[in-house]
């Protein structure tokens, strides 16, 4: 079939580039667009490489649909697209969001719709927030972040996911500046998603607020390093949280949240020093990266008084997944303010059941990888879920590999106690562990941990070395 084509490809690159940064600079949705051309390939070839890949790709003009192939978006990052008469070389610009261009290309022997997809991002980090952040540990109360928590707690989401205290002098003081707003739009909208979706709700609401910062004029701006951190029901980057930003905003004004978290800020101030004092991530830090082959540049815990056992981590990087330029964890908490606040714990209890809070966040990002790894004899371990974990369980974690996370980033943190403490504190903490692992519906527990407990104390190989021995050993619990 004859084909109609411009001779000169750079002047429709040029006009495609144009068109792809006026819809960046016009409107917040991700775009999706055709090439305005179809490439010729008298072979029947194509080929695809971006900067980042240490290989090209080779493709054949066939009766296929779309030829999907791309990579993750960030600034700098370009894909060349090439036959043997034609070459586009593409860059991504349409930060933070995702980048799908519809490339036809054709032959004698047929035309294929190639796909070049450009990831969105997660995350953009600048190289000041770089120097600033590299190889330290950070303890936060954001702003915007416990305006969430707040919202969230006049919410159904507080009660239905147990992130609701009531006994401290802050709750209160958050019940008595805010309950009179329960009638707020946003807060009937919230309560509408919870009813079907309060675990979704809760989460993508919350962890997305760290998106988002306050500018000079009180506004809430999408400005942060992070563009993105949980995926819910909204579908969009920066989720509900983004998504109902008009109402977020009115109730800000409405309720004049920021006085009340001026007058709050020494409160803040004190948690954020206390909980570093209770949770010392270096030290966890460097004993996870002894026994894995993981690197992190950077952790952060941000945290809220307003939560209670709902916890999660997260990873953020820059530049490419597989070989990023430097990269994060942030670890969603409680405040320690409760544990803190046991007049029976001294100082060393104190510190060892709080270190676990965020060490089961942390380890996963040590763990989950290699249990990937190790997936076919994770499968044949845990045959039989419900002797593993309840029912209950399993609405939060339902996969063999999911089940056996929890399990194996629980036991490490209790080996760890067992090397880093001693006598009674590391029985008490040891205990308190497996006791809050059964309750959660893990009822394998204590003779999982005793266990991997028994194969690794006198190891003379890495975790990660040890860990397919390990997954075997486990195999004797009944």
């Amino acid at each position: 079939r004859p084909l109609k084509r411009r001779k000169d490809m750079r002047t429709i690159l040029t006009l495609l580039m144009i068109t792809i940064s006026s819809l960046v600079f016009c409107q917040n949705t991700q775009e999706r667009i055709t090439f305005p051309d179809t490439l010729w390939a008298k072979n029947d070839s194509f080929y695809v490489k971006a900067t980042s890949w240490e290989k090209e790709w080779a493709f054949s003009t066939t009766k296929t649909d779309t030829i999907d192939l791309g990579t993750d978006g960030y600034k700098g990052i370009k894909v060349k697209v090439w036959t043997d008469t034609d070459t586009l070389d593409i860059p991504y610009v349409n930060s933070p969001n995702e980048q799908w261009i519809f490339i036809p290309i054709a032959s004698i022997k047929d035309t294929t719709i190639y796909r070049l997809r450009f990831n969105p991002q997660y995350s953009i980090f600048t190289k000041n927030y770089i120097d600033q952040n590299l190889k330290n540990t950070t303890f936060q109360i954001p702003e915007v972040y416990e305006l969430a928590n707040i919202i969230l707690y006049l919410t159904e989401c507080s009660e239905l996911t147990k992130n609701h205290p009531m006994d401290f002098e802050y709750s209160k003081r958050v019940n008595e500046h805010f309950r009179k707003f329960s009638n707020h739009p946003l807060i009937k909208i919230l309560n509408s998603k919870c009813l079907n979706h309060h675990w979704t709700t809760y989460y993508g609401f919350r962890e997305n607020s760290i998106c988002f910062e306050f500018d000079e004029d009180d506004f809430l701006s999408y400005s942060t390093p992070y563009k993105h951190a949980w995926s819910d029901n909204s579908e969009i980057h920066g989720g509900e949280f983004r998504n109902l930003l008009y109402l977020v905003q009115d109730f800000v004004e409405k309720t004049d949240f920021r006085t009340f978290y001026k007058f709050n800020i020494d409160y803040y101030k004190n948690l954020e020093r206390r909980q570093a004092e209770l949770q010392p991530i270096s030290k966890m830090w460097k004993w996870l990266e002894k026994e894995f082959p993981q690197k992190y540049d950077h952790y952060k815990v941000i945290f809220s008084p307003l939560i209670e056992g709902s916890h999660s981590t997260q990873k953020f990087y820059k530049g490419n997944f597989r070989n990023p330029i430097y990269q994060e964890c942030i670890m969603f908490v409680n405040s320690s303010e409760s544990l803190d606040s046991n007049i029976k714990y001294d100082e060393d209890l104190k510190v060892g059941l709080s270190s676990g809070i965020v060490f089961t966040e942390i380890d996963h990002n040590y763990v989950n990888p290699t249990s990937t790894e190790n997936i076919k004899a994770i499968k044949n371990l845990i045959t039989h879920k419900d002797k593993w974990a309840t029912k209950e369980a399993q609405n939060n974690y339902s996969s063999e590999y999911a089940i056996f996370n929890e399990y194996m980033t629980h036991s490490l943190f209790c080996l760890y106690v067992e090397e880093h403490y001693s006598g009674i504190i590391k029985d008490q903490i040891t205990k308190k562990r497996i006791q809050l692992m059964v309750r959660r519906g893990y009822p394998k527990f204590g003779e999982f941990n005793s266990i991997v407990l028994g194969e690794l104390r006198n190891r003379k190989e890495t975790i990660y070395t040890l860990y397919p021995e390990l997954i075997d050993a486990l195999k004797e619990i009944e």
